[in-house]
């Protein structure tokens, strides 16, 4: 039997890292070409403030799938640019809960008209219901990563 060349690029997870990674590229180039000195990264937390503030920085690291240096690395340079702050837990001083400040605030504000705008030109020209079918194989693969079949 003939084994067949493995072509990295053919494989599913290359192809849907290499276009997360142009995506994400992308919107950090909108992002400073607007003046806004801000990762992908650190413009989903804020995002994820915005509308769920006080959480903990572990429900942050889950949510947005960063390990616990990373998630706090992220943190650190946010807190460094005064769009967070980290409040210890009464309880359990070992935790934080993650709070946007008034800078953080308004950046989000700024900031959602930009990635509204992105993501209207990265659907463009692809109806509801591909959009629908898409996101529903991506949760597939999610799921059959998750748990092996």
């Amino acid at each position: 039997m003939v084994q067949q060349k493995f072509k990295v690029e053919e494989n599913l997870d290359y192809l849907v890292s290499k276009t997360v990674q142009i995506m994400k590229n992308s919107l950090y180039r909108e992002f400073r070409e607007k003046g806004y000195n801000i990762t992908t990264e650190q413009w989903s937390v804020l995002a994820k403030l915005f509308y769920e503030d006080g959480i903990y920085q572990k429900q942050l690291g889950d949510y947005l799938y960063k390990d616990k240096p990373t998630i706090t690395r992220i943190l650190d340079l946010m807190e460094k640019k005064n769009f967070i702050i980290r409040i210890s837990d009464d309880k359990d001083r070992r935790k934080s809960k993650i709070y946007l400040t008034q800078d953080g605030k308004d950046t989000v504000n700024e900031l959602i008209p930009i990635a509204q705008e992105f993501q209207t030109r990265l659907i463009n020209n692809i109806s509801y219901e591909e959009i629908e079918h898409f996101t529903g194989t991506l949760e597939k693969l999610c799921d059959n990563t998750i748990k092996p079949a």
